[in-house]
């Protein structure tokens, strides 16, 4: 029951967020800033004491996250997502700050700048105030990939997004932290230890 309330609030309120966000189409250029995840960064031996490693054979990831927060494998869905996690105290009902992991099949032979573009152009689509706050390059599991840091209003309410993907076999690879705008920080560097050790088999 507790899993199908957590999985129910992450779709319901991942659709109002982001919807379209990740359905290619074609779009128009973006400012980029600075990159707000630092690539180069991984887990060290030391670090693992405090995670718990989420794995998902059937779509060939790996996340370690930490053993504080809630991990759940997400039902099928028509938003692609895969997989979510929710830091301590989170309501599993309607859940205000967490991250997931989506997954989206590609046209053949999309790269990951004309993927950048159908989303930015989306986001711009879906909140009249969307304003990218950060834009760059990194890698996800030594596989090029694009982090953009964005801000957004929802039915009155500011959100703070952190958006990493990765493109590999006609696939992407989507991890989004999402958070209250007022509460991002507090959970951001557990995201980003979350995006920076995501790994591909």
């Amino acid at each position: 029951m507790q899993k199908s309330l957590l999985l129910l609030g992450l779709l319901f309120f991942t659709a109002a967020l982001a919807s379209g966000q990740t359905c290619y189409e074609p779009s128009q250029e973006s400012e980029g800033l600075d990159d707000p995840v630092d690539g180069s960064e991984g887990i060290s031996l030391s670090d693992l004491g405090e995670l718990l490693l989420f794995e998902s054979r059937a779509y060939g990831f790996a996340v370690p996250y930490p053993s504080a927060w809630t991990a759940e494998e997400a039902d099928p869905n028509d938003l692609g997502i895969v997989a979510g996690f929710l830091p301590p105290g989170e309501n599993l009902i309607d859940p205000d700050n967490y991250v997931t992991v989506q997954i989206e099949d590609l046209p053949g032979g999309t790269n990951l700048p004309e993927y950048t573009e159908a989303v930015l152009a989306n986001l711009r689509s879906s909140y009249d105030d969307f304003e990218v706050l950060a834009e760059g390059e990194m890698k996800i599991s030594e596989e090029p990939a694009t982090v953009i840091g964005y801000g957004a209003t929802v039915e009155g309410t500011a959100y703070q997004v952190l958006l990493a993907y990765t493109i590999k076999e006609d696939r992407a690879y989507v991890i989004t932290y999402r958070a209250l705008a007022e509460r991002y920080s507090e959970f951001e560097d557990d995201a980003k230890r979350m995006i920076n050790s995501f790994s591909l088999s």
